[in-house]
């Protein structure tokens, strides 16, 4: 069986938020995914525009307009180009 199934954690205890279909004493393997609680190490602005730069090909940024920024009204809603 695979289930997922909310819980909470509290006390040292893992109580599911919704019944489980097992057998009283059963053992079973837990892969816990969570929130990183405040304050821990988070992946900064600058280390996650750096991870997304290389996801980019190379070669696919020769393709990107060197005015984005100045029209990105243009790019996003079809509105005038601003020139120089």
């Amino acid at each position: 069986m695979v289930a997922s199934v909310k819980a909470r954690y509290a006390g040292g205890v893992l109580t599911p938020l919704e019944p489980l279909d097992l057998e009283e004493g059963e053992e079973v393997r837990l892969s816990i995914e969570g929130s990183q609680p405040s304050g821990a190490s988070q992946e900064s602005l600058v280390e996650m525009f750096d991870r997304l730069r290389k996801s980019v090909p190379p070669d696919a940024w020769d393709d990107m307009p060197a005015d984005l920024v100045r029209n990105k009204k243009h790019y996003l809603y079809g509105h005038p180009r601003e020139e120089d």
